[in-house]
């Protein structure tokens, strides 16, 4: 799951179980309330708000008419909001990371650097580091470790992820700039401990 806003995770969160029930949002948000709020408002305009000049007829086939195309506008508004959903998961991006894994090779996600090494680790390293070589400090060090391990468990929030790491011990290493070959933290986690 991409790195999202307070806004973008109750969304997240929302959308995930609407998404379950797609046909009653459909029709709820398509044919009731698109639907029947435009069939309403139509009805009472082109009878000038006049109870004598109101058909019951009239007012059935409009409702059914713009329920139907309701139908249309809810399904289209469902799949332009499933599509931003789908976006901010990114499961296929880690799908094919876990592949990457599988064969040994090294994995670029957002800012991390992963590898799956022979003994069934998986270190995860910075891929950048935001501080200039003055800054290093305890509390610097501190921020981009806690950084590098939010972003490293917003993966694990995939389930797909999740399974392929449960029995990996997980090693979180952070680099400066200097390209030395000496992390500055190096830290070992069981992951049903830890994470």
């Amino acid at each position: 799951m991409k790195e999202m806003s307070k806004k973008g995770e109750k969304f997240y969160t929302q959308w995930k179980e609407r998404r379950k029930k797609k046909w009653l949002y459909i029709f709820l948000n398509g044919s009731i309330y698109w639907g029947l709020t435009i069939a309403i408002v139509l009805f009472l305009w082109d009878s000038h708000f006049k109870v004598e000049n109101m058909q019951l007829s009239r007012f059935i086939s409009s409702i059914i008419i713009f329920g139907i195309v309701g139908l249309f506008i809810g399904f289209n508004q469902y799949k332009r909001i499933d599509k931003i959903y789908l976006s901010l998961r990114d499961d296929n991006d880690i799908l094919k990371g876990i592949d990457t894994l599988k064969l040994g090779k090294v994995w670029n996600y957002e800012n991390l650097i992963i590898k799956k090494l022979d003994d069934g680790t998986l270190l995860i390293k910075n891929e950048l580091f935001w501080f200039a070589d003055s800054e290093v400090l305890t509390e610097k060090l501190n921020e981009c470790f806690n950084l590098v391990m939010s972003d490293f468990q917003r993966i694990q929030k995939n389930t797909d992820f999740n399974e392929f790491s449960k029995n990996s011990t997980i090693r979180i290493q952070i680099f400066d700039n200097s390209e030395s070959e000496s992390p500055l933290i190096d830290k070992i986690f069981i992951k049903n401990n830890a994470l």
